[in-house]
């Protein structure tokens, strides 16, 4: 992926508090971000992208409101001055089931800790560039939860794979 400038892009970091906070200002950093604000309450943190401008959102897994996760809260406040900006949820291990729910709640995407510079670089130019197209329907408002192209323009691959593989442990 070629290079991409990210000298005026706005990163608001939520509920990144101690070491966490600290290591996630120096990936961003080494990601070429300069313009971070860290805040440890997704509440302040809410007010504040209802305020001011940003960019992009990394939110830790455990920032919620009340009994909903950040990334609804601010995909449903109508107050919010960007509901569609870039919401990328920040876990140390998440399973399937996480991944879903941060998606069905509206985020754009997750990562995983160990973080690299590299990987929230290519994300965040992915999500800038080349926004996914937003959903509003009655149980949900977020990012296309498609991310491959669509309509699919190859073969369907899911019709030559079989529903049960036979594997061979012997090695000979």
């Amino acid at each position: 992926m070629a290079a991409f400038n990210f000298a005026s892009t706005r990163v608001l970091v939520v509920g990144a508090k101690g070491q966490a906070g600290s290591l996630m200002r120096t990936v961003l950093t080494a990601a070429g971000l300069s313009k971070l604000a860290l805040i440890d309450e997704p509440r302040r943190a809410l007010e504040i992208l209802c305020a001011e401008p940003f960019d992009a959102v990394f939110a830790e897994a455990s920032a919620r409101l009340d009994d909903a996760s950040f990334a609804l809260a601010v995909r449903r406040s109508d107050q919010v001055l960007n509901p569609m900006i870039p919401i990328f949820a920040v876990y140390g291990g998440a399973r399937r089931r996480d991944v879903e729910k941060e998606r069905d709640d509206g985020i754009t995407d997750v990562i995983c800790r160990p973080v690299s510079p590299k990987t929230v670089a290519d994300k965040l130019r992915l999500a800038l560039d080349a926004p996914r197209p937003f959903i509003a329907a009655a149980g949900f408002f977020g990012p296309d939860r498609r991310a491959k192209e669509r309509p699919w323009r190859g073969a369907d691959r899911r019709a030559l794979t079989p529903k049960k593989i036979k594997v061979s442990l012997n090695q000979d």
